[in-house]
């Protein structure tokens, strides 16, 4: 993926918030990306925050306390679930 595919992924996506070239997730909101190549992707969950640099991305997961070094082209893609249902009701359901 090429970074502005990233950044444009980003700019679409509910509940990030952009101050440069630096991302964050909002509170309740869960980022996950995923690396290697179409089939065989490894996802990073619990995304707190992504930097853009020239050559590469970095990403600061929660899990474990991790931080991803990650070339541009090893990003296959992200997914972006927001904070969890508080009360809303479901058709079907009481």
């Amino acid at each position: 993926m090429e970074r502005s595919t990233l950044e444009a992924m980003l700019e679409a996506a509910a509940g990030i918030d952009r101050n440069g070239d630096d991302y964050t997730v909002s509170e309740g909101y869960r980022l996950s990306v995923y690396v290697g190549e179409p089939g065989q992707a490894m996802e990073v969950s619990e995304v707190l925050s992504l930097q853009l640099k020239e050559a590469f991305c970095e990403a600061t997961s929660g899990e474990h306390n991790a931080v991803y070094f990650v070339e541009y082209r090893s990003l296959h893609g992200l997914s972006v679930r927001p904070p969890s249902g508080g009360g809303a009701r479901r058709a079907g359901f009481s």
